[in-house]
């Protein structure tokens, strides 16, 4: 099958679309499909065409980059000369998607989009924008696919944008053979000075919405052994590192901004527990959850819609109000003072990703779902 997936940004660009879209793309062509990732060039120096991991990816002539959305016009014409059996758009940010769908629309080809979450963009100028483009342009997006994909249903019936539509249930994709229990990383435990130490681990972005003010607040009302792992950068980290300064948490706060992605597994691997306290609709999944459960860490995460669903509550993990730093600590608290039920939640967690979120799995899914969209275009008028 010709599989064209449409994203606004991809490899290297970090972010858990990307990561998602990089997998479903190495599993699609493992599987012998043709496939093309169509993507902003976002920056000059990346390549317009290449191979990679046995996929092709083209990136679009790209005016600029405006609150984190790739301004990619050039992605209508490559859209409507390149060959394919469907199309699978990427949303948000807004308008890769949005071209895609006007680009396509006189197309006799079957379209899918995934909607990983609801839009928002920072500041005044950034709301006023985004409720116009939700307004105006997301509906009509919306009414040109024959199929939109959620990663889970309470993010979906829970969306305002998504009220009243038929959508599909398909989770994220996680790395099960590079996310995996028993990876050494005790040379990176004395480089980092945790010997004697417990940790408790964060993997993402560093922006308000993932609540990383919250773990350090937390992690005053924890042992002094319990040491914070924070993995990712991001424009919260200078505000972060104050925040723990003024906490007096220095010695107990490890900002690791400068983690490569084939490096992550190593650093989750130093883990006893992992947290993702998440404070909006922002997240529609959570990936680095499901990447720590196929570690085989415990976690503990936002009851938020969306996130909370990655997990079934107390098997895998613990739920905690969101903004509510003492629930936070008391929940992290009783999976460090319990380590058979830390390693019963952890390896529950390895076998729900294993079962739920393997790469093979997830492409099986969507795999029918193109064929049923294909096969449903062929009978048609």
């Amino acid at each position: 099958m010709r599989i064209v997936q449409v994203t606004p940004f991809f490899h290297p660009h970090a972010g858990g679309v990307e990561s998602h879209v990089r997998g479903l793309a190495r599993e699609f062509a493992r599987e012998g499909h043709d496939v093309t990732v169509v993507t902003s060039r976002y920056r000059r120096d990346l390549p317009a065409d290449e191979r990679s991991e046995g996929y092709r990816i083209l990136r679009t002539r790209t005016l600029g980059v405006a609150l984190n959305t790739p301004i990619d016009t050039g992605t209508e014409r490559v859209l409507r000369e390149i060959d394919a059996d469907v199309f699978h758009l990427h949303y948000p940010p807004p308008l890769t998607a949005y071209f895609g769908t006007r680009a396509l629309e006189r197309r006799a080809v079957p379209i899918c989009l995934t909607y990983h979450c609801d839009l928002y963009l920072a500041g005044l100028g950034g709301q006023l924008l985004g409720g116009l483009y939700q307004r105006v342009f997301l509906p009509r997006t919306l009414r040109r696919v024959e199929r939109i994909v959620v990663h889970t249903r309470s993010y979906g019936v829970t969306s305002a944008m998504l009220r009243g539509r038929e959508l599909s249930v398909i989770p994220s994709v996680v790395d099960v053979e590079r996310f995996r229990p028993g990876i050494d990383a005790s040379a990176l435990r004395g480089d980092l000075r945790l010997e004697g130490k417990r940790v408790v681990a964060f993997t993402g972005r560093l922006v308000p919405h993932k609540g990383v003010d919250v773990i350090l607040q937390a992690l005053t009302l924890l042992p002094p052994d319990v040491v914070l792992l924070v993995i990712g950068a991001g424009p919260r980290l200078p505000s972060l590192v104050g925040q723990a300064r003024r906490l007096r948490l220095e010695d107990r706060v490890k900002f690791c901004p400068a983690v490569s992605d084939e490096d992550l597994p190593r650093f989750l691997a130093l883990a006893d527990v992992f947290v993702f306290p998440s404070q909006n609709r922002l997240e529609g999944f959570g990936l680095g959850v499901a990447e720590a459960m196929a570690i085989g860490l415990p976690v503990v995460i936002a009851d938020m819609p969306g996130v909370r669903e990655v997990i079934a509550p107390d098997q895998e993990g613990l739920l905690t109000e969101p903004l509510l730093a003492s629930d936070l600590a008391e929940k992290v608290g009783r999976l460090l003072a319990d380590p058979a039920l830390a390693h019963q939640m952890g390896a529950a967690g390895r076998r729900r990703a294993e079962e739920r979120y393997a790469p093979p799995i997830v492409a099986a899914q969507l795999l029918k779902l193109y064929a049923d969209l294909r096969a449903a275009d062929l009978s048609g008028p």
